[in-house]
């Protein structure tokens, strides 16, 4: 529905809160629209200019395409399109914690804290900072980025290993799909 309006942020926060925060968890990609818009506030760029400046350029990841909003917003919560091997870019520099060529991109440390568990779901998963977590014994072994559609960024730092997926399907199978195929090769990754 937030979709259907010129402004998304405003229709995010005209919404009624239906918990009291920080007792329920619930995906909501709203919320992610507000932290796009808190980045620009504090940077004082829009957030794909940002991110082409801090992130995209230096991993070399020059074709994209990140939709906007009716009123010129950044889709923050669902609208960056790249290609499969710039998806592995990010996800390797994640692994590298966040070092790209000798550089650090993102600071290890924030890095370190955007996969702790804020939400555990059960034994072997939770919820960081943007990220799904696979969990043993309360310990992130892989965190993942689920893209609208069928794109996923999997990290298993364990295995030295970045998984990338890159469809385009909005059903539930395919998501099913690649958590099986990514069981497989790392079991704990649900």
């Amino acid at each position: 529905i937030m979709e259907l309006e010129d402004d998304w942020i405003q229709y995010v926060l005209d919404q009624p809160m239906d918990t009291i925060p920080g007792t329920k968890f619930v995906y909501n990609s709203g919320v992610t629209m507000l932290l796009g818009k808190i980045l620009s506030m504090a940077t004082g760029q829009s957030m794909d200019k940002w991110a082409e400046e801090k992130l995209f350029n230096p991993l070399g990841i020059t074709d994209y395409y990140w939709k906007k909003t009716p009123l010129g917003e950044v889709d923050a919560e669902g609208g960056l399109y790249l290609k499969p091997h710039d998806l592995a870019r990010i996800g390797y520099m994640v692994l590298q914690k966040g070092k790209w060529k000798d550089q650090q991109i993102v600071s290890e440390d924030w890095l370190n804290q955007s996969v702790q568990a804020a939400v555990v779901f059960n034994d072997n998963s939770g919820y960081g900072f943007q990220w799904w977590l696979g969990l043993e014994n309360g310990k992130p072994v892989s965190y993942n980025m689920r893209g609208y559609g069928g794109q996923f960024v999997n990290v298993i730092p364990g295995d030295n290993m970045v998984l990338v997926s890159n469809g385009w399907n909005i059903h539930t199978k395919t998501r099913r799909r690649m958590d099986g195929i990514f069981s497989r090769v790392h079991p704990v990754n649900q």
